[in-house]
């Protein structure tokens, strides 16, 4: 983390004042002075936690006045706004919310990141209202937002989504980003990756992610193997028929069939890239 030098403080604090008015200036001008008026700092949060007519994008503005006024808020805070949220706009709004919290602690010399508690709210409540974008941008600039993402909690429920969406290249290239930050997948994870590829059709690309996580020397549960070898049908009931053309094509190139093999064979993420583009 930077030291808090007199010119990273001036940056802070007008990235703060940008935020501010990209999540204030929503309102029309009296409305805003109205709700200051209405709402005193220290009785920001009491005033529409526990008011649940209150919307989320009306407790961001109040949220972001009280920072103004009083400082960072708290966590709970944050995560009552994030379950609050009911559209991906909302949510993104949250998001901003959450920069301009982080920095309002970083003013206070607070450079601890939120909860993994705080991150695992976010992100659910982003799946659950069909914005995994959202969930995905705070992953992906997690240290911008003060959210932490250093545990494979933060990235399954993600992985999940696009699983029982069959988006099967995604969830691949979830699973890569979470690996290539230094998270390393346990046998929970190769679970859903196994079950994603099987309920889609492609038990092979479930044989090769196994393979190559018992490669890896992490575990793989028989449950896992077994829910292989119990659904293989599915994936030949999903596939479509055999073509004589690319069997013939096939054998008249085999070397051209092999490199192919083997760049799947190089992870499961490059087969799927490979088989979303057949």
């Amino acid at each position: 983390m930077l030291p808090q030098t007199p010119l990273l403080a001036l940056l802070r604090r007008l990235e703060a004042q940008q935020i501010w008015r990209m999540s204030y200036n929503v309102l029309p001008m009296q409305q805003q002075y109205s709700t200051a008026a209405q709402v005193e700092p220290a009785d920001a949060g009491a005033e529409w936690v526990d008011n649940p007519g209150v919307s989320a994008q009306d407790a961001v503005k109040i949220l972001v006045h009280q920072i103004q006024q009083s400082g960072p808020i708290k966590q709970r805070h944050l995560q009552l706004l994030y379950r609050r949220c009911q559209t991906p706009d909302d949510l993104d709004k949250a998001l901003k919310l959450t920069r301009l919290n982080y920095l309002a602690r970083g003013e206070l010399q607070q450079h601890k990141p939120f909860s993994h508690k705080t991150s695992q709210v976010l992100i659910h409540q982003a799946l659950n209202v069909g914005a995994p974008e959202v969930a995905q941008k705070a992953l992906r600039n997690a240290s911008e937002f003060g959210l932490s993402h250093d545990s494979y909690k933060e990235f399954h429920p993600l992985m999940i989504y696009y699983s029982k969406q069959g988006a099967l290249q995604q969830m691949f290239e979830v699973f890569e980003f979470m690996r290539g930050h230094g998270r390393r997948p346990g046998p929970e994870t190769c679970y859903i990756l196994v079950k994603g590829c099987v309920d889609h059709g492609r038990p092979d690309l479930a044989e090769l992610t196994i393979r190559e996580f018992e490669q890896n020397g992490v575990r793989v549960r028989d449950g896992t193997k077994l829910y292989l070898d119990q659904n293989r049908h599915k994936g030949l009931m999903m596939q479509p028929p055999a073509n004589p053309m690319d069997a013939a094509a096939a054998a008249a190139h085999p070397a051209a069939t092999a490199a192919a093999q083997q760049a799947m064979m190089g992870g499961a993420a490059a087969a799927a890239v490979l088989a979303a583009g057949r």
